[in-house]
């Protein structure tokens, strides 16, 4: 869904008012919509417990799944146990060090995808050039050997930074339904501008030369 949302598809939006009005047949036009961002562990469960990339009594709570009210309740009651000392039959389970030998597929698959997406650095970008941006629009474009994200505001300055995520190294995708700049690979998201607004990206797009011009 993150690939189509990229590519300014307008059809989940349209699938999902059409599915409302089959039930709420009174319904009248949308007037707002919103979209959010949902990341999952493999095998769909949060990781609770122990951080295994940490020394001693270190806790964390990830990887809800769209489930934190749920996680939420069950983090409580084991992170008590685990502080405590104390015995609890979830204790493998949501184990953030677990390896799940049934979720070894969907590893692959995921990775294959990443791997997958760097092959966006030989491919032509989405516009011929700078001049062919839209104002409140971005796009990917070709400079040389080098890839360029450039968003075009409503006062028509640009703005260009380099596509190459920061995280580990993809060439992000402009997401038209939500305005901003997503990474393909690990989820890493950034605002028109270039700033971080999730990770695990923890820096902004680089800027290009000429950063922000007429």
């Amino acid at each position: 869904m993150r690939q189509q949302l990229c590519h300014g598809d307008h059809d989940q939006y349209d699938r999902l008012a059409g599915w409302a009005r089959q039930y709420f047949r009174n319904l009248g036009a949308v007037r707002f919509r919103w979209s959010g961002q949902i990341i999952n562990s493999i095998d769909r469960l949060a990781f609770i417990g122990r951080n295994p990339g940490d020394k001693g009594d270190v806790f964390i709570v990830t990887g809800d799944t769209g489930n934190g009210l749920t996680h939420g309740t069950i983090a409580g009651m084991l992170l008590r146990d685990l502080i405590l000392g104390r015995e609890n039959p979830w204790k493998d389970l949501y184990d953030p060090a677990r390896k799940n030998l049934r979720a070894a597929t969907t590893f692959a698959r995921e990775n294959l995808n990443v791997v997958a997406e760097y092959s966006e650095w030989v491919k032509p970008g989405e516009a011929e050039d700078e001049t062919k941006v839209r104002p409140g629009t971005g796009a990917i474009i070709r400079r040389g050997a080098a890839k360029i994200a450039v968003y075009r505001d409503s006062s028509r300055e640009l703005h260009e930074f380099s596509a190459v995520c920061p995280h580990l190294g993809c060439i992000v995708a402009w997401n038209a339904l939500e305005q901003s700049w997503d990474c393909p690979c690990h989820g890493s998201r950034f605002s028109p501008e270039g700033q971080v607004l999730n990770g695990p990206a923890v820096t902004g797009l680089t800027p290009a030369a000429h950063e922000v011009h007429k």
